[in-house]
């Protein structure tokens, strides 16, 4: 009988009974939304601080631009949790390699 079940189109059978199918009982709503599940686009942060800074200069980027600005001043621009040239170095390459604009942070250290 084991083998007969392995090897039946029919629905195997548990010990409880037969195997039901459960999808007639899910509501149509709830089948739709499991099929087209919703994707929020979220802003890139980089993409984000390169706007704020446009912002605060009144220009767009360009290349070939150089940016000479205070840390306290770049910190309420695009504000870091670590308030450190070291926090920017990361911004200042993308920059450079995207956008083609050099950015050169000066801090009261040095």
């Amino acid at each position: 009988m084991l083998l007969n079940n392995m090897f039946s189109t029919d629905l195997p059978e548990t010990c409880y009974g037969p195997v039901k199918d459960v999808s007639a009982h899910i509501p149509e709503a709830q089948k739709k939304s499991e099929r087209a599940p919703v994707v929020e686009v979220k802003k890139d942060s980089i993409t984000a601080d390169i706007e704020r800074l446009e912002d605060a200069l009144g220009c767009p980027l360009e290349s070939g631009q150089e940016i000479n600005i205070t840390l306290q001043e770049l910190l309420r621009i695009v504000p870091r949790k670590r308030a450190r040239k070291d926090a920017y170095k990361h911004f200042q390459r993308l920059l450079k390699d995207e956008k083609g604009v050099i950015l050169t942070i000066k801090s009261q250290k040095g």
